[in-house]
């Protein structure tokens, strides 16, 4: 045993223990979509984990357990009507990130903080913000699909869900990871190139899960840059396919 770790010393690990080397392109996928309901209110972020200081910022979340009993209850609520619509399946890799405020009736606490207030946003009491996760969050952090969800002071869910119901919903596949993601995608298409990044998304129109792996534009001109997707279904990584998209640059 002891020469066997002196050789992994001197030589390093097996590959199959090497982390890959795009690991860290994985970030998030899907649209919160506070610019809709939120967006310039007079609101603070709760979240656990957060500050305990006394007095309070509107650019980092506080510790939850200042909040109102009220936001606990909603949550518990909100997340009940999660469980109802998408199953247990759906909901056991659903993390809870933070919940939003809104305060219309103490506009005067944020007039310090040059927050530019615009009440015709204000569509919502509380706004909560869950991640999706196919990977564990300790090795791959940024691998999630951005889930948000409005409510008023009623408990009305006001946005739409944008994850699937229990009946459509195809539990993605466990032992699927960022780096056998890239390595299909890589078996697939091995003329991929560079990697930009890779995303967990989600299409309406199939009700699926997907992870996307977006290939490097390496040479990007003015203009259109066209660039291949390779296209994973989560629930079955053998369905594997490439698509062509676009960015432009203005310069």
């Amino acid at each position: 045993m002891k020469f066997l770790l002196i050789l992994l010393f001197v030589f390093g690990a097996p590959m199959g223990f090497a982390q890959c080397p795009d690991e860290g392109k994985a970030w998030f996928g899907g649209d919160f979509g506070h610019h809709e309901f939120i967006s310039f209110c007079p609101s603070y972020d709760f979240a656990e984990g957060g500050a305990t200081a006394t007095r309070w910022s509107i650019l980092n979340p506080i510790d939850i357990r200042q909040a109102a009993p009220a936001v606990l209850s909603m949550k518990q609520a909100v997340e009940q009507k999660i469980r109802a619509y998408a199953g247990e399946s759906f909901f056991s890799r659903l993390s809870f990130s933070s919940v939003r405020v809104v305060y219309l009736d103490s506009i005067a606490q944020f007039s310090g903080f040059g927050a530019g207030i615009n009440l015709a946003r204000c569509k919502c009491k509380y706004f909560l913000t869950y991640y999706f996760r196919p990977v564990s969050a300790a090795t791959s952090p940024k691998a999630a699909y951005c889930v948000g969800i409005a409510v008023d002071e009623q408990g009305t869910i006001l946005s739409p869900f944008t994850f699937p119901s229990e009946q459509d919903y195809q539990p993605v596949e466990p032992t699927l990871t960022v780096c056998e993601v890239i390595a299909r995608a890589r078996q697939f298409a091995p003329k991929l190139g560079p990697i930009a990044e890779v995303r967990f998304e989600y299409d309406s129109s199939s009700k699926r899960f997907y992870w996307l792996v977006e290939q490097e534009v390496t040479s990007p001109k003015r203009g259109e840059n066209i660039f291949t997707q390779i296209v994973i279904d989560a629930a079955n990584p053998a369905q594997v396919k490439a698509q062509k998209a676009r960015s432009y640059r203005s310069q």
